[in-house]
């Protein structure tokens, strides 16, 4: 069913240009803004996860209580993953011409900058969303991406701020690993493993530090995919990596689906 869904709904985000109205999360900032003002929460950690906990709680049980059958459940997990994806294209700026712009870069931004900040986009749009929908299902997903809406519109100076950033690399440190094996196995496995070895430290896992998923990447497409006589869009190769990386995630599901049965 996981797989199914994921399938249906990545193929869906990518054949389809989603409204303007499901990529837009106002409702969303003006709840959090909402609650924080009026809740009178003193811990920024409770704020939080009430902040994140209660939507995801309402939305699961209506959903829930509407389509209660095994096709309904589908549908429901299918209209979440579509909804939680993005909320923009990934796809879409890459093609565009001016993908500097829309990530809020420089025109004259470096090379392993773009890898990386595209790499970090393609965490918040689809990896992170996917790897707690197949470890949590659809509150999993909408658990990610509320989160991530949160911390996006909490500003710096906000108190809650840093309590966002924690969760944050709470969501997103499991899901790196995870994608720097499958950007191994997509790739170079063994230069790819030399890269991280390094950040296979204790140290690195109490702190959460997943910037070994930005130098591999970063590593995985200078060095391994571009040739020095080719003249690629750095963005569009990038972009190639990212999408086989989550086709192995797939294959990976899809086995774990096999063996299940």
């Amino acid at each position: 069913m996981k797989l199914l869904a994921l399938i249906l709904a990545y193929l869906i985000s990518h054949t389809i240009k989603k409204p303007d109205k499901l990529r837009d999360f106002t409702w969303y900032k003006n709840w959090a803004r909402w609650f924080e003002k009026s809740s009178g929460i003193k811990s920024p950690e409770l704020n939080v996860i009430l902040t994140v906990a209660i939507p995801v709680t309402v939305i699961y049980f209506i959903l829930s209580l509407l389509f209660g059958s095994v096709l309904g459940v589908l549908l429901v997990s299918v209209l979440i993953l579509f909804y939680v994806i993005g909320p923009h294209s990934l796809k879409e700026d890459a093609e565009s011409g001016e993908i500097h712009k829309r990530l809020g870069l420089r025109k004259n931004t470096k090379v392993s900058t773009l890898i990386k900040t595209m790499t970090e986009v393609s965490m918040h749009r689809w990896f992170g969303v996917f790897f707690w929908y197949v470890v949590l299902g659809v509150a999993g997903a909408l658990i990610y991406r509320l989160s991530e809406r949160l911390d996006f519109y909490t500003e710096n100076d906000n108190e809650l701020k840093s309590t966002t950033t924690r969760l944050m690399k709470v969501l997103n440190f499991p899901a790196a690993w995870m994608m720097v094996i499958s950007l191994a196995i997509a790739s170079d496995f063994e230069r790819i493993f030399k890269k991280c070895k390094p950040y296979m430290s204790f140290e690195n896992i109490k702190s959460m530090d997943d910037s070994f998923l930005y130098e591999a990447t970063d590593f995985a497409v200078e060095i391994c995919e571009i040739e020095p006589d080719e003249q690629k869009n750095v963005e569009l190769v990038t972009l190639s990596v990212l999408k086989r990386m989550l086709v192995v995630w797939l294959v990976v599901v899809s086995i774990q689906v096999i063996l299940a049965i």
